[in-house]
């Protein structure tokens, strides 16, 4: 079943527009200009930009709100959502291991090349782009170290 993105839009545009409101008087943390709220100010204020777009797109569509195509068997759905705990599972266990920089381009290439059916490029190049956007973010503009793993060695 494919939903209209005008549904989808809504959606993410209500949970952003939800998280920024509720995230808006969280304390700020001493001698810092931002404190626990800013995070999810900025993800709610993004979710809510974006979903607005989703939303706007899909009403220009004039598609039906939901439309079926073709049936997914259980199995298969239940195979996807197996692998998606096991890719948790083992970002838990592997990355202090290994490293972020390592695990995570690995098992989103892995899960998009799997779920797009052998489309690899998309999947390295996504896994890549997504991986170093996280990195950046959590490490440069959030200041939260994000693990090393046996690259300590290499950054220090």
């Amino acid at each position: 079943m494919l939903l209209n993105p005008l549904l989808l839009g809504g959606l993410m545009a209500l949970t952003g527009a939800i998280t920024a409101w509720t995230s808006r008087n969280f304390p700020t943390m001493p001698g810092q200009d931002y404190g626990a709220g800013t995070f999810p100010m900025l993800i709610g204020i993004m979710l809510a930009v974006l979903g607005t777009l989703l939303a706007l797109r899909g009403m220009r569509q004039r598609e039906p709100l939901f439309a079926w195509h073709g049936a997914v068997s259980a199995s298969r759905v239940w195979l996807c959502l197996a692998a998606v705990c096991a890719s948790v599972a083992i970002y838990a266990l592997v990355t202090p291991i290994l490293g972020f920089a390592i695990v995570v381009p690995v098992i989103i290439a892995l899960l998009i090349a799997w779920l797009s059916q052998g489309r690899w490029l998309l999947a390295v190049m996504t896994a890549l782009i997504s991986s170093l956007l996280v990195w950046l973010i959590f490490s440069e503009l959030l200041h939260v170290p994000l693990p090393l793993g046996v690259l300590e060695e290499v950054v220090y």
